[in-house]
Formats: structure tokens, C-alpha cells, sequence
């Protein structure tokens, strides 16, 4: 009998650890996102007020 595969013993844990990864992948790169949107007003800011 041929053996399982880990992936297929574990489908569960795989699952959830790709929903867990895809979900903290978007939350990092919301906030790279986040925090360049906000230096780039500030140097914005920083230019205007000379």
C-alpha cells in the first residue's frame, strides 16, 4: 500500500498555516504600504513649508 503524503495526512495544519501566511503577508504589507504613503506626505509637507 502506497503511503500517504505529509500533505495529505496534515491537509488540515497546511490550510490553515496558507490561510494564516497569506493573511500576515497582507497585514505586513499593508502597513510597508501604510508607512510609506505616510513618510512620502511628510516630505511632501517638509517641501512645501521652505
Amino acid at each position: 500500500m502506497k503511503q500517504k503524503s505529509f500533505v495529505r495526512k496534515n491537509w488540515f495544519w497546511v490550510a490553515g498555516a496558507a490561510f494564516l501566511g497569506i493573511h500576515f503577508g497582507t497585514y505586513i504589507i499593508q502597513k510597508v504600504a501604510k508607512s510609506s504613503a505616510r513618510d512620502n506626505t511628510a516630505i511632501k509637507d517638509t517641501k512645501g513649508s521652505d
